[in-house]
């Protein structure tokens, strides 16, 4: 193989080397059809699948649609009433509309801006790794992986007071155990109550409501997912900045006590702060890309679906502990907007603890003048806040842990509401 095909084929390497590094992760989104773009070598660019996006697309738009005439045609099939209800007809009514005109074709579009804007997104995250910037870029995304720790005075070697790996590992698994307990118990007493108060009449009544969620629910929760997956991405960029910069602060005040060292993989020169100045303007270029893109859009839908979901669920669940089976989906849809909102804060927090770190480098330029390149590390600081990495939804709510919070105690009110209005109308 010559040189320039040793070339060209590393070049292709690196455009699709998100892919290759979270090869199972993106396999899996492929053939649930959200991933439906590929590099092509020969024109050296992502390109759409257009098969594949046709049938997918088409899948998607008539998967809820399917559930949904299969719930009108199961209610009619297993209902017991004779006499016919006109507020369920109107409901029925209104239903269908809704679920034919509008929300299958709302929650098919955000396929559509995945595959438009992704492949920009994924060339500039190709350019962010050949940054030379002291440490590589992190490519592999691990959603369920650990934070790193913050770097102290007794991890950066100031202090040999480490807790042994045996206690550490002791800690760790304890508590987990404790949680893994409770979670069993919880599910094996609801089980049992459950087979001792639901009977079969009831559970084939509500077949087809679990349908409609079903159905509904699918798409929103893998696209929630596929978000989630940049979102930890993201904040593992940033979490690798921080650590490899407190690591430098902590280098620089041990010099300045003149004890023993490691030399950090970079210097704060003038030149690297440039450097690095370029990067945080990329990364924050990727963000704006995929929250404008598609993620705001996804988010903002799924909330609105995930929201009417909970609500029919708290409102089935009031009726009286036959329905208890609804606290299933319930708990399914909680459990997602839980993951999301988490991970959004977990981002957001740490953008706020590089910005510390900077501010902390800035501190140690103010007592030691010319120590560091104060200007230039001044304008790196002034760009990341100027653009913080915050996952906003429709008019702009902040998604974080306080959302989940409000979302939770919204679904209860309204809930509550619902099924007063459902009880005097009955009588």
């Amino acid at each position: 193989m010559s040189a320039e095909e040793t070339s060209t084929t590393q070049d292709n390497r690196h455009h699709t080397c998100l892919e290759e590094k979270n090869k199972k992760l993106f396999t899996v989104f492929k053939y649930l059809g959200i991933f439906l773009i590929k590099w092509d070598k020969k024109r050296d660019i992502y390109v759409v699948q257009p098969v594949r996006f046709f049938i997918y697309y088409i899948f998607w738009f008539s998967w809820p649609l399917s559930g949904l005439g299969f719930a009108f045609l199961g209610r009619k099939f297993f209902s017991d009433s004779e006499k016919q209800d006109h507020i369920d007809d109107a409901i029925e009514s209104s239903l269908f509309i809704l679920g034919f005109a509008v929300v299958p074709a709302i929650k098919t579009y955000c396929i559509r801006l995945i595959t438009k804007y992704l492949p920009d997104i994924l060339e500039d995250i190709a350019s962010l790794s050949k940054i030379e910037i002291g440490f590589q870029t992190p490519l592999d995304i691990h959603i369920c992986r650990r934070t790193r720790k913050s770097l102290s005075l007794k991890t950066s070697g100031l202090k040999n007071t480490l807790l042994d790996k045996k206690h550490e590992k002791l800690i760790i698994v304890l508590p987990a155990i404790t949680v893994l307990l409770s979670i069993v118990a919880f599910i094996g007493a609801w089980t049992s109550g459950v087979i001792k108060v639901v009977e079969w009449s009831d559970i084939k009544k509500e077949w087809p409501l679990f349908t409609i969620q079903f159905t509904y629910l699918t798409l929103p929760f893998i696209t929630t997912w596929f978000s989630v997956t940049f979102i930890e991405w993201l904040r593992t960029v940033y979490e690798s900045l921080r650590v490899e910069y407190e690591h430098y602060y902590y280098y620089m005040i041990k010099s300045l006590w003149n004890t023993e060292q490691t030399s950090p993989m970079f210097t704060f020169n003038e030149e690297n702060v440039k450097v690095l100045r370029d990067y945080i303007d990329l990364l924050q270029d990727i963000f704006s890309g995929l929250s404008d893109g598609f993620i705001k859009l996804i988010m903002g839908i799924n909330f609105f679906i995930s929201l009417v979901s909970s609500i029919c669920c708290s409102v089935k669940l009031l009726e009286g502990s036959q329905q208890i089976l609804y606290i299933i989906p319930l708990s399914v849809v909680l459990f997602h907007l839980a993951v999301a909102c988490y991970k959004s804060s977990c981002l957001r927090e740490e953008y706020e603890k590089l910005l510390l770190v900077l501010k902390k480098l800035l501190h140690l330029e103010w007592r030691n003048p010319g120590l560091l390149p104060f200007r230039e590390l001044q304008q790196v600081r002034e760009n990341l806040s100027e653009s913080p990495p915050q996952i906003v939804i429709f008019a702009g709510y902040p998604v974080g842990n306080g959302l989940i919070i409000g979302v939770i105690g919204f679904i209860v009110s309204y809930a509550v509401l619902a099924n007063e209005v459902r009880e005097e109308l009955n009588n």
